[in-house]
C-alpha cells in the first residue's frame, strides 16, 4: 500500500490524511443533521479538481465501508441485547432474533408489556417500568441507527458511482491518448 503513495511525496500523504479526516468530521455532520449535501459537497469538490482526487476518494469510500460495517454491527448488538433481555430475564417470546430485526422499528411498548403481563402474571411493576424503559430506549437507539445505516449505505453508495465512474474515465483517456486516433475508432 505504501507504494502507491511513494510519488504523492510526504507532503501529499499529509494531504490526503488531512483530507481524509475532513471527510469524515463531514460525514459525523451528516449523521448528526441528518442531510447528506455536507459530504457530497466535499466529494463534488474533489471530483472537480483536475485531476480529481481518485486516491482520496477511493480512501473516503473504504472508510464509509468500514463505518458501515460497525454501525451496522452495532445495531445487530442492540438487537440481541433486546431480545435476551425479554427472552432470558422476562420470558417473553417475541419470535426469533430474526423475526425481531425485521420487526423492532414497528413494535410498540405497550404490545410487549401486554405479552409480558402474560407470560408472567407476577411481574411487578417495577419490572414493567424496566421493561418500558428499556424498550424506550432502544427503540429510539435502534431508529436512529437504522437511519444512520440508510445514511451511510446511500453515501457509500455516492462515493463508489463517483470512484467508478471516474476510474473508468481515465482509463478511457489513456487508452484513446495511448492507442492514438488508430484504435480508437474516432473516440476522444
Amino acid at each position: 500500500m505504501m507504494d502507491d503513495y511513494g510519488v504523492l511525496g510526504l507532503s501529499s500523504l499529509a494531504e490526503l490524511n488531512y483530507m481524509r479526516l475532513e471527510a469524515m468530521d463531514l460525514f459525523e455532520r451528516c449523521l448528526t443533521e441528518g442531510k447528506a449535501n455536507f459530504l457530497e459537497t466535499f466529494i463534488e469538490q474533489q471530483i472537480s479538481q483536475e485531476p480529481p482526487r481518485l486516491e482520496l476518494l477511493r480512501e473516503v469510500g473504504e472508510d464509509l465501508n468500514q463505518r458501515l460495517l460497525a454501525l451496522e454491527e452495532y445495531h445487530a448488538d442492540l438487537l440481541d441485547r433486546v431480545w435476551r433481555a425479554l427472552h432470558d430475564d422476562f420470558g417473553v417470546e417475541i419470535g426469533t432474533l430474526d423475526d425481531l430485526s425485521e420487526t423492532y422499528q414497528h413494535i410498540e411498548a405497550e404490545n410487549v408489556i401486554q405479552r409480558l403481563r402474560e407470560y408472567n402474571p407476577l411481574l411487578t411493576d417495577s419490572d414493567e417500568t424496566v421493561v418500558r424503559k428499556m424498550l424506550d430506549a432502544s427503540l429510539q437507539t435502534a431508529s436512529q441507527l437504522r437511519s444512520d445505516v440508510l445514511m451511510t449505505e446511500y453515501l457509500c453508495q455516492y462515493v463508489t458511482d463517483w470512484v467508478d465512474g471516474l476510474s473508468a474515465t481515465i482509463a478511457r483517456r489513456v487508452w484513446v491518448n495511448g492507442r492514438g486516433d488508430k484504435y480508437s475508432g474516432g473516440l476522444q
